[in-house]
């Protein structure tokens, strides 16, 4: 995590020739040294790996003199502190991805007798622990080497000391103890401030921001956001710097729970600032004023193999545990109401999604999944329709394949608007493109819930030849209180030139 930079007077043009080019090695031992510590400066850990693989007969060879700061430096604090956290750096690749501790012992001895490696021992522990879920292990781990760490002094401790801060304010952020994080996070930024770790400081402002963001502490969200866009900015990461500005002026006024924006060539817009479609390279996505904690997620992602298998009351289980480890995530609800529909408890699923639209209003499919959870509770809509609809969209098999279950469908339960979606989607598939009109047209016709209507009217809107008729179905689709990520698309859609054909 340390950020080393180069003793004054290296050419740094030289050195970048060496980094940007595949790793080979390097005769030189200063030139090698040096371009190990640039890579841990830019904090490349892959071509730092690279480097040392490729001259690790060197490196093991010098290391034992690279120990002694070089004399250009020796008077400089800062440079010092950043040269001894590059050889830590380089130590640690050899222990751990070259699987040679004789470097780390080097620095300070045997393993029995190192404390640093007694140290990154134990940080290895955390991290198994924080992977396995078990966090109030994991922060006694922590608490622990804190603890053992007040009487070491030196470049060992000032590498270790932030990232164990880190770690155990990250363990209680996602442990839901949140604002417990606080106070090892601010610790961890001001270590790294102090010895100069941009890396470090980039990322302890990043988990500052996301943890008052969570406690809906805006003021202080919006700072530590806005002092993220300075450190990113500083670093040359222009784009990533504007994100945190616009984040922080965004926090600041007042984050809705849920909106869509639109990722182009890798870069993220609000829907009004979106450039106009361009095809495979737009997606939509749907982002919250707090990010999920870790726990929800995977939990979540254990339920849903489970569902995926049929096995839905311990898919259930899981996906209410996920609820309880972040009350704040709406995919858990989301998750636990489709499986209650699959298992016939439609009031339940009411209930499950409307906790949903509560805390992520328009999150997916959900309002018109409550839709359904609604008419099949009231039962005027047949659990076979939805079943049908279930398969159409979850099931395996392309649309191609979906194709006769789709035009089945739609002959049983003709005035069930969902289906002419998924059959004018099969239909397009085979280049059907009149069938795939009318189905859209005669979904239209039934479809009075909003968040199908809006999927429709953008389908519509995409395939029609006429330019009123699109502008038309496109302008109600993005006033519509329905589906939010059709809505955006309709936005987009409507950039592209009159004679453009890409949003298709």
């Amino acid at each position: 995590m340390g950020t080393v930079a180069p003793p004054p007077g290296n050419d740094m043009g030289f050195f970048d020739r060496f980094l940007k080019a595949k790793a080979s090695t390097i005769g030189d031992p200063t030139a090698l040294r040096e371009c190990l510590i640039v890579a841990a400066s830019a904090g490349d850990r892959k071509r730092l790996t690279a480097l040392s693989r490729a001259n690790r007969e060197s490196i093991a060879a010098h290391f034992l003199d690279w120990r002694q700061v070089p004399a250009a430096i020796r008077d400089d604090p800062t440079q010092t502190q950043r040269y001894l956290h590059g050889l830590i750096a380089i130590a640690e690749i050899f222990d751990h991805d070259l699987g040679d501790p004789t470097l780390i012992q080097l620095l300070s001895g045997p393993d029995e007798e190192n404390p640093l490696v007694r140290w990154r021992q134990g940080l290895d522990q955390a991290g198994a622990q924080l992977e396995a879920l078990d966090y109030r292990a994991a922060a006694t781990t922590l608490n622990d080497l804190l603890i053992e760490a007040r009487s070491l002094r030196g470049s060992g401790a000032d590498h270790y000391l932030p990232i164990t801060y880190g770690q155990l304010g990250d363990c209680y952020f996602q442990s839901g103890a949140v604002e417990k994080a606080i106070s090892p996070l601010r610790h961890a930024l001001e270590l790294c401030d102090q010895s100069g770790d941009t890396e470090g400081v980039i990322a302890y402002l990043g988990n500052l921001h996301e943890v008052y963001r969570y406690l809906g502490r805006a003021p202080e969200a919006a700072d530590f956001a806005e002092r993220l866009a300075v450190a990113l900015k500083g670093v040359g990461r222009i784009d990533a710097a504007d994100t945190y500005h616009q984040r922080a002026l965004r926090v600041r006024a007042g984050e809705p729970l849920n909106r869509v924006v639109v990722e182009v060539a890798g870069r993220r817009y609000e829907v009004a600032e979106a450039p106009p479609m361009v095809e495979g390279k737009v997606q939509f996505i749907h982002e919250r004023n707090r990010i999920s904690l870790r726990p929800a997620t995977v939990l979540g992602e254990r339920g849903s193999v489970m569902a995926a298998s049929g096995d839905h009351e311990p898919a259930l289980e899981l996906f209410r545990d996920a609820a309880r480890a972040d009350r704040f995530d709406p995919q858990p609800r989301y998750l636990e109401g489709l499986t209650l529909l699959l298992l016939e408890r439609h009031h339940q699923a009411v209930e499950a999604y409307e906790a949903t639209e509560e805390l992520a209003p328009g999150w997916f499919h959900c309002r018109s999944n409550l839709w359904l959870a609604r008419q099949l509770a009231l039962g005027e809509l047949e659990y076979e329709a939805f079943l049908a609809l279930f398969t159409l969209v979850d099931g395996p098999g392309t649309p191609k394949e979906k194709y006769p279950l789709a035009r089945r469908a739609v002959a049983e339960w003709s005035g069930f608007a969902p289906l002419y979606i998924e059959l004018g989607q099969s239909a397009e598939a085979f280049g059907y493109q009149q069938e795939a009109e009318a189905a859209y047209r005669e979904g239209l016709s039934h479809a009075e819930e909003p968040d199908v209507r809006t999927r429709l009217l953008v389908k519509l809107g995409v395939i029609t030849r006429s330019e009123a008729e699109r502008d038309r179905l496109l302008r109600e689709a993005e006033v519509l209180e329905g589906n939010l990520v059709s809505a955006a698309m309709a936005t987009v859609i409507r950039k592209r030139t009159p004679d453009g054909r890409s949003g298709r």
